[in-house]
C-alpha cells in the first residue's frame, strides 16, 4: 500500500517536473501544465492515480504550506491596514457575488434554494492561485496585490456563515440556534488562542533559536503552521486561513525571512501537487453533454466575478487599473468551493447535472487564471497609456547614462544632481499624475513598470552605466535587479532598502551596492551626536566606518563637512571653531602652545584639549600637545584653515580636500 503511494506520488513530481520544463519552453504558465496533467492522470483521463484521496489530502497540505508563507509577508501592523479591504471590499464582492450569482441561477430556472448555494459556491476565489500568480511575478505588496489578498481574507471568514446556512437550504432543518452559538463559541476560542499564542511565541522561537539547529527550527515552523491549521479546522474554518494566521503572528518576528527560505521548497513543491488535484476533477465527458452550457457558465462566472470584484475595488477608490488587475485575478471559483460541493450533496442541495457542469466550470475557471493575470498586466499597462513596450524620451542616442527608478525624494534627489553635473539620465515612474507634471518640466520621465523588460529596454539598459532602484518595493527592486543582471551584466546596481536586513536579499538578487535607509539615519545620529561632544572629524569617520562594517553596509566612509558642525560662537559674526586631531609630524605635534605658535602665527586660539578621553582642566602657554590629542581652536573663519595646518601632517591632504 504505501510503496504503491510513493510510487504514484514519484510519478506526479516527475510528470510535473516534465510538464514545467515544456510549458516553460512554450511560455506558458506552469500553473496550467499542472492542472493537464491532472486532467491526463485523474480517473477520467489514463487513471494512473488509483489513491486520489491521498493525493488531494497531500495537496491540501500544499495549499497549507502556501498560506502559511504568504502569511509570513503580511505582518499584524500591515493586516491592520487592510482592515478596509477586507470589511469594505470583501464584504461588497461576497455579498455582491452571492446575489448576483442566485438571481443569475434563479432566473435560468433553479429553486432559489439550489441558486442561493451556487452563489455561495460562486463567491469564493482560489487563495492558492491567485497568491501564487502574486508571489511569482513579485507583485505581492502592490495595489491590486493588497486588494487580493484582503479580499480572500473576507471569503474565507464568509465560509463560517456559509456552512451554517447550508442546512437550512437542504432538505433538513438544523437546529440553527444552536450552530450560531456554537460559532461564536468557537470564534471566541480562537481569538483567545491567538493572543495566547502571540504572547507566547517570541519566547518560545528565541529558545529554538538560540540553540542554531535548522532541524529544531524547521520543525518549530511545522508545529506552528500545521498547529494552527487543525485549530481553525476543528472550529469550523479552513485549514489555509489558520495557516496563514500562523504565518502573520511570525511575520512580526526577527527570524520571519529564515523562516520564508525554510518553507519556499515545500511551498512550491505540494503547491504544484495541489493543482494536480485540481485537474484530477475535470471531466471531459459533462463539456461532451453539454457544451453551450459551460461555455456560457465559464463565460458568465468569469465576467460576472471580475466585474464585481472590480466594483468592490471602486468602493475603496481604486483607479481603474488597479480595479481591473484585481478583478482578473480573482475571476476563478475558489478551491473551498469544492468543499462546500460535498456539504451541499448530503444535504442534496444541488442537483447532479449542476454538480458535474459546476466542476468542470470552476476546473477551467482556475486554469485561465495564468491567462487573465496576463491579460489583466497587459490591459492595464494599455489603461495607463504605456502599452506593452514604454514610450519616453528613451532613444538610441542615449550612452553610458544612468537610469534611475522611482520619483519619490530620493530618486529627484539623484536626477537633480547628475543633471546639474550634465550626465544623460532617465527616469521610470508608476504614477501617471507625477509623469505628466515632471514631463511638462522638461525631466526626462517616462511612465512604465520596471519589473518588466520591456521598460528596461527602453530605456537603453543594455547601454546604460548606472541603475538606481529608488523606489519602496523590495519585491520590485530585487525583480528589476535580477533583469538587470541578466541584461545588462556591465550595468552597476544601486538599490535602495528601508530595513538593513533586506540588504542581502537585495545583493543576492544582483544589487552592487544596497543603501539602507535604517543605516544612514543611523550613521547621521551617530555622526550629529558625536560633534555635540566636539569630537574630531577623523575620529568620527572611525566610528562611521565601524559602523557600516558591523551592520553590513560595506567600509563607505560619508563625507563629514566641518561647516556641519554645532558654532558655540553663531553671535559673533565671522568667528567659528573647528576641531582637529594632532597628528604626528605636525608642526604643533610635541611642542607647547607658546612653541607652537599657533595665536601668533594665525589669529587662533586654542580653547580646549582632549587627552585620553578626558578635557584637560586647564589651558596655557606652556600646555604641551601631544599627538593624538584633540585640540578645540575658536577663531576668524579666514584663518581656521592655516590653524589646521599646524595640527596636520604637511605629506595629508589638507582639511576640506579629498579624505
Amino acid at each position: 500500500m504505501l510503496d504503491q503511494v510513493l510510487l504514484e506520488l514519484a510519478l506526479l513530481f516527475a510528470l510535473c517536473v516534465g510538464v514545467a520544463v515544456t510549458f516553460h519552453r512554450l511560455r506558458l504558465p506552469p500553473i496550467v501544465g499542472f492542472l493537464v496533467a491532472g486532467v491526463i492522470v485523474g480517473p477520467n483521463g489514463v487513471g494512473l492515480v488509483r489513491h486520489e484521496e491521498m493525493v488531494r489530502e497531500l495537496a491540501e497540505v500544499g495549499v497549507v504550506v502556501l498560506l502559511f508563507a504568504v502569511g509570513l509577508e503580511v505582518p499584524l501592523s500591515q493586516l491592520a491596514r487592510l482592515r478596509r479591504t477586507i470589511l469594505v471590499g470583501g464584504g461588497v464582492q461576497v455579498v455582491g457575488t452571492v446575489l448576483v450569482g442566485a438571481l443569475c441561477c434563479w432566473a435560468a430556472g433553479m429553486g432559489w434554494n439550489e441558486a442561493l448555494f451556487l452563489g455561495f459556491l460562486l463567491s469564493l476565489s482560489s487563495t492558492a492561485c491567485s497568491t501564487k500568480m502574486l508571489v511569482d511575478n513579485g507583485e505581492f505588496s502592490s495595489p491590486h496585490g493588497r486588494i487580493v489578498l484582503g479580499i480572500n481574507i473576507a471569503q474565507d471568514l464568509a465560509v463560517v456563515p456559509m456552512i451554517l446556512l447550508i442546512p437550512l437550504l437542504g432538505s433538513g432543518v438544523a437546529k440553527e440556534g444552536s450552530s450560531l452559538g456554537m460559532a461564536g463559541l468557537n470564534l471566541t476560542i480562537l481569538a483567545a488562542v491567538l493572543v495566547a499564542v502571540r504572547f507566547l511565541l517570541p519566547p518560545l522561537l528565541n529558545l529554538v533559536c538560540r540553540t542554531r539547529s535548522r532541524e529544531l527550527f524547521v520543525l518549530f515552523l511545522a508545529t506552528l503552521c500545521l498547529g494552527f491549521a487543525v485549530i481553525t479546522a476543528r472550529l469550523g474554518l479552513s485549514l489555509a486561513l489558520g495557516a496563514f494566521l500562523a504565518g502573520i503572528l511570525l511575520a512580526d518576528s526577527d527570524h520571519h525571512s529564515q523562516a520564508a527560505a525554510e518553507v519556499e521548497p515545500f511551498r512550491d513543491a505540494f503547491a504544484s501537487l495541489f493543482f494536480v488535484s485540481i485537474g484530477m476533477l475535470f471531466d471531459w465527458h459533462a463539456i461532451a453533454a453539454a457544451p453551450w452550457a459551460v461555455g456560457i457558465a465559464l463565460l458568465a462566472v468569469l465576467a460576472g466575478k471580475a466585474a464585481v470584484v472590480m466594483l468592490a475595488a471602486k468602493r475603496l477608490g481604486q483607479p481603474f487599473w488597479v480595479r481591473l488587475r484585481a478583478g482578473l485575478t480573482l475571476a476563478q471559483v475558489g478551491e473551498f468551493s469544492f468543499v462546500l460541493v460535498q456539504l451541499g450533496k448530503q444535504q442534496n442541495v444541488l442537483e447532479d447535472s449542476a454538480e458535474r457542469i459546476f466542476v468542470v466550470v470552476a476546473v477551467l475557471s482556475i486554469a485561465s487564471t495564468p491567462l487573465l493575470y496576463a491579460l489583466g498586466r497587459h490591459l492595464a499597462l494599455r489603461a495607463r497609456g504605456q502599452g506593452d513596450t514604454a514610450r519616453g524620451p528613451s532613444d538610441d542616442r542615449l550612452q553610458d547614462h544612468a537610469i534611475v527608478v522611482g520619483f519619490g525624494p530620493t530618486g529627484r534627489a539623484v536626477v537633480q544632481g547628475l543633471q546639474s553635473l550634465g550626465i544623460p539620465v532617465i527616469v521610470s515612474e508608476m504614477n501617471a499624475a507625477t509623469v505628466k507634471t515632471e514631463k511638462a518640466r522638461g525631466v526626462p520621465i517616462l511612465l512604465g513598470d520596471a519589473t518588466r523588460v520591456a521598460v528596461l529596454r527602453s530605456m537603453g539598459i543594455e547601454r546604460a552605466r548606472s541603475l538606481v532602484l529608488a523606489v519602496n518595493d523590495g519585491a520590485a527592486c530585487a525583480r528589476i535587479a535580477q533583469l538587470a543582471r541578466q541584461m545588462a551584466p556591465q550595468v552597476h546596481v544601486l538599490a535602495r532598502s528601508v530595513y538593513i536586513a533586506e540588504a542581502d536579499a537585495l545583493r543576492r538578487a544582483g544589487a552592487h551596492e544596497v543603501v539602507p535607509q535604517e543605516l544612514e539615519a543611523s550613521v547621521e545620529m551617530l555622526v550629529r551626536t558625536m560633534r555635540r561632544f566636539l569630537v574630531a572629524d577623523d575620529e568620527i569617520g572611525r566610528q562611521v566606518r565601524e559602523l557600516r562594517r558591523t551592520s553590513g553596509g560595506g567600509d563607505r566612509v560619508a563625507g563629514i563637512p566641518t561647516t556641519d558642525a554645532a558654532r558655540i560662537a553663531e553671535f559673533v559674526p565671522g568667528i567659528t571653531f573647528a576641531v582637529w586631531r594632532v597628528a604626528a609630524g605636525s608642526p604643533a605635534g610635541g611642542q607647547t602652545l607658546a612653541q607652537a605658535g599657533v595665536r601668533r602665527n594665525t589669529g587662533c586660539s586654542v580653547v580646549a584639549v582632549r587627552r585620553d578621553g578626558r578635557n584637560l582642566p586647564v589651558i596655557t602657554p606652556e600646555t604641551v600637545l601631544a599627538v593624538g590629542d584633540t585640540v578645540v581652536v575658536l577663531g576668524p573663519d579666514a584663518r581656521l584653515g592655516d590653524a589646521a595646518a599646524m595640527f596636520v601632517d604637511p605629506a595629508a591632504p589638507k582639511p576640506g580636500e579629498a579624505r
